[in-house]
């Protein structure tokens, strides 16, 4: 600081303690004035970090926005890939069939009058038991897959083998190509018309070749009783 500046500096330094102690009201003033411009240099402060922060909260909401999009988009589109089954059914009680406990047919509280028709799938659980064989007014008889007489195309494992699925007191997969990469713990699923697409119905076991060498079979397993079913879902395509 040059010299003629320091000593305007020092006059106005002096010139304020005088008018402090001897005319205190003058200081009162002077120190409110000052006060006065240090609070509005504050607010302004407050005021551009809080401009900041609502900037930054700002841009925060857009981008989780926009990555809410684009995760919706992924949904979407992995939903339009999916098989679209009947999003509903009938239900129908298992009458029962003591003495004849005959686990190859089902008779259900459910028939024509009902909407059911023959060929419709009857599942519990949402797993297929068997289809239905035939129909009255108000009653239907199933053909489960322990019955000799069922025959349905499926399909095994994430690959999508095809298969004859071949009914029975053990039924099993049937015509695999040979040299499909089935494996125990594979989901056999419905891929038969009229019927809808992708159902699970039972879990390979163990594989093995047919009798004629020409294809591979599969043994399989079921994660229900068909003797404890005391209800299943009519469900059509």
């Amino acid at each position: 600081m040059r010299k003629r500046e320091r000593q305007v500096f020092i006059a106005a330094a002096l010139a304020f303690l005088l008018l402090a102690v001897f005319e205190p009201s003058y200081g009162w003033r002077i120190r409110q004035w000052l006060s006065a411009g240090a609070v509005a240099d504050q607010d302004a402060a407050r005021a551009a970090g809080a401009g900041g922060a609502s900037a930054a909260s700002a841009a925060a909401l857009a981008a989780e926005n926009e990555s809410l999009k684009a995760e919706l988009a992924v949904l979407q589109g992995v939903a339009a890939e999916l098989p679209q089954g009947s999003p509903s059914g009938t239900l129908a009680l298992v009458y029962s069939q003591y003495p004849f406990n005959f686990k190859s047919e089902l008779l259900v509280s459910a028939g024509a009058d009902e909407g059911v028709a023959a060929g419709d799938a009857a599942t519990f659980h949402g797993v297929l038991v068997g289809t239905v064989r035939r129909v009255f007014p108000h009653e239907a008889l199933v053909m489960t897959v322990f019955d000799d007489g069922f025959r349905m195309a499926a399909r095994i494992g994430k690959s999508g083998y095809d298969t004859l699925l071949s009914g029975g007191a053990s039924p099993r997969a049937e015509s695999i190509v040979k040299g499909a990469a089935v494996a125990p713990g594979d989901i056999v699923y419905s891929a038969a018309p009229g019927i809808p697409y992708g159902m699970p119905i039972a879990i390979v076991q163990a594989t093995d070749t047919s009798p004629d060498g020409l294809f591979e079979e599969a043994s399989l397993g079921f994660a229900y009783d068909i003797n404890a079913i005391r209800s299943v879902v009519i469900m059509r395509e």
